[in-house]
Order: C-alpha cells, then sequence, then structure tokens
C-alpha cells in the first residue's frame, strides 16, 4: 500500500487551477445578469427608479458572489493539503479528510458537509475489480468503475497531476486496466 499527497510547492497551483474554474463561473454568473435584468427597466409601465433597484441587487450579488469565492478558495486549500490518495493491491482511495481541521470557520465546515453528503469527492474508492477506463484529461487521471455517476462524481477517482510521484500513480493504474 502506498499513500500520496500533493507536493507541497505545487499546492497553489493545485487551487489556481480550481479557483479558476470557480472564477469563471461567476464571473460568467455576474456578466449574463444586467443583460437579462434590463429589458425589464424598458418596458411600459416600469418604475423610473428600477435601474437604481437592479443596480443595487447587482451590488448585493457582486459581494455575495465574491464571499461565495473567498470560502471556496480556503476550502480548496484545505482540501490540497489534506488530499490523499492510497494505492493498494486492489483498489484505489481519494480521501479529503476536514472533519478534524481546525483552520475552517462555520461556513467552510458547512459547504464541507454539503458537498461530502452530495457528491465522492471527498472520499471515493475503486476496487480494480471493478475498474472501468482510466483517462487523461487536461493533465489530471480519472478513475472510474463500472458504476461510476458523472453527474455526482460518484465511484470515480481524480487524481490530481499535482501529486507527487504521479506518473507512477498513473503507471500503477493503467497496467490494473490491462
Amino acid at each position: 500500500m502506498r499513500e500520496y499527497k500533493i507536493d507541497t510547492n505545487r499546492i497553489s497551483d493545485y487551487t489556481k487551477r480550481n479557483d479558476n474554474r470557480v472564477f469563471k463561473i461567476l464571473i460568467f454568473t455576474m456578466i449574463g445578469m444586467p443583460f437579462l435584468m434590463f429589458p425589464m427597466t424598458q418596458q411600459e409601465g416600469a418604475p423610473k427608479d428600477l435601474i437604481w433597484i437592479i443596480s443595487g441587487s447587482l451590488l448585493f450579488t457582486t459581494l455575495i458572489v465574491g464571499l461565495i469565492y473567498l470560502n471556496n478558495k480556503k476550502l480548496t486549500r484545505l482540501s490540497a493539503e489534506n488530499l490523499r490518495i492510497i494505492v493498494d493491491d486492489v483498489s484505489i482511495t481519494r480521501i479529503i479528510d476536514l472533519d478534524n481541521e481546525p483552520k475552517m470557520n462555520i461556513l467552510h465546515k458547512s459547504a464541507y458537509q454539503r458537498a461530502k453528503n452530495i457528491s465522492g469527492s471527498y472520499y471515493s474508492k475503486i476496487d480494480f475489480s471493478d475498474l472501468k477506463s482510466v483517462e487523461l484529461k487536461k493533465g489530471d487521471l480519472w478513475v472510474k468503475s463500472t458504476k461510476s455517476n458523472s453527474f455526482n462524481g460518484k465511484n470515480i477517482v481524480l487524481v490530481p497531476r499535482e501529486l507527487k510521484d504521479f506518473n507512477e500513480v498513473e503507471r500503477m493504474i493503467s497496467e490494473k486496466l490491462k
């Protein structure tokens, strides 16, 4: 049995990659919102101060989105620091255990518990006998079971490219697929 962790020098690379994905989603939402709301101000009978109401709601939404982004940024870093990939003779396991993490505030704990219960991203184990595919996507290794569900991530083990000895993990898992 071998345990692998993200290289401490590459944790910032991992977090930037994940944060950029979330940031793109949030920025798309923020740019799209005014385009959806502006036609309401042009309708006949619309209040004259509707543009100020929309501007206020846009500002409030920007504040909320910013807080979500900062919360996600911290949670991603904590996840990277606590990520472990365990490969033994019969399975591969991805574990991110933040249950006793002292650096988490109530928002982090809430987001962690919600994501932990909904998806398989914090704990996932695949027996090599159930191995369906091993794919390299954007530099990361996606290990899927025959029972995998791409919608919620269950029975999928994502091995990030920032892992120490990533090539060794990739080789070992690819050999199990043959």
